[in-house]
């Protein structure tokens, strides 16, 4: 394009300010496409959401069906963020105050040890006398 009272190259356009000669598409044709249906990225993992392409980004972020890690530390967990909530209530990992009340935190996975070894509720007999503490 040409401006008609210089005679000068235009570098972008009068309309939309795009840059003359990209290969980007208009405003136009770009609210065209985002305006189109398309499935959601996790539609293999169950979900069924139709969103305008433009919508993509945000849906993935929220969307029940997208994978997302268990938050407990030690845990490799990858669920959908729907089960998120129920897997992080009953993880392995998850920590829990000593159910013999004793004051400490433990994992779940290690509770069976931590009766054994270190609780300071435990039942101790004494290997000499038979006294148990």
């Amino acid at each position: 394009l040409v401006n008609p009272h210089t005679g000068v190259a235009l570098q972008e356009c009068p309309t939309c300010r795009g840059a003359i000669g990209s290969t980007a598409p208009s405003y136009a044709v770009r609210n065209i496409i985002d305006a189109l249906p398309v499935s959601c990225a996790h539609k293999a993992r169950g979900c069924e959401e139709k969103v305008k392409r433009g919508d993509l980004e945000t849906h993935a972020a929220t969307c029940g069906f997208a994978e997302v890690a268990c938050t407990h530390a030690g845990c490799a967990a990858t669920v959908c963020r729907r089960d998120l909530e129920a897997h992080v209530a009953s993880c392995e990992w998850r920590v829990v105050p000593c159910p013999e009340g004793c004051g400490e935190d433990v994992t779940w996975r290690d509770l069976p040890g931590h009766f054994v070894t270190e609780c300071r509720k435990r039942e101790v007999v004494c290997g000499k006398c038979g006294t148990k503490r």
